[in-house]
């Protein structure tokens, strides 16, 4: 590797690739009031594609645009959750809601276990069987809040 003094310096077009458009008051106000009325920061960027999630995220939290009107959102209002990656908007969902809901939807009450193995749904979804099984358990796709997520089962017998 060459020495620093004599690397190749990043071309002003590439840096003029990671400016971010600065907001205006009236569209931050607009972002706090989105996020007050529990509008994910994912969401309100999606209805504002020239800012990223990370700039609407700071203005709602008041880390920039402090002096701004609107509701301040405070910090962990999801409780430490990523809810705007949940389950299948996550990027890396292999499963969709619906082939989650089949596969929980596979409990046999009567006999107190599933009808099918992990192996079986894991093959027939493309994903691997421990997916399956901590989707089972209720270690991935919590806010479904399925009765036959293994956490929940244990609970309602307890």
């Amino acid at each position: 590797m060459a020495p620093f003094h004599q690397r190749p310096q990043k071309s002003r077009a590439r840096k003029d690739l990671y400016k971010m458009a600065k907001p205006s008051g009236a569209i931050v106000i607009i972002w706090r009031d989105l996020a007050q009325e529990g509008y994910t920061y994912a969401e309100i960027a999606r209805k504002f594609p020239d800012y990223t999630v990370n700039q609407i995220r700071h203005y709602c939290l008041g880390n920039t645009g402090s002096k701004l009107p609107g509701p301040i959102q405070k910090s962990g209002r999801w409780g430490g959750r990523n809810v705007w990656l949940q389950g299948e908007k996550s990027p890396h969902a292999g499963m969709s809601k619906e082939d989650a809901l089949n596969v929980l939807e596979d409990w046999d009450e009567q006999r107190g276990r599933w009808k099918h193995s992990a192996a079986f749904w894991a093959e027939e979804l493309d994903v691997s069987p421990s997916a399956i099984q901590q989707l089972r358990r209720g270690d991935t796709w919590k806010h479904l809040n399925h009765p036959n997520q293994r956490n929940n089962r244990e609970r309602s017998e307890g």
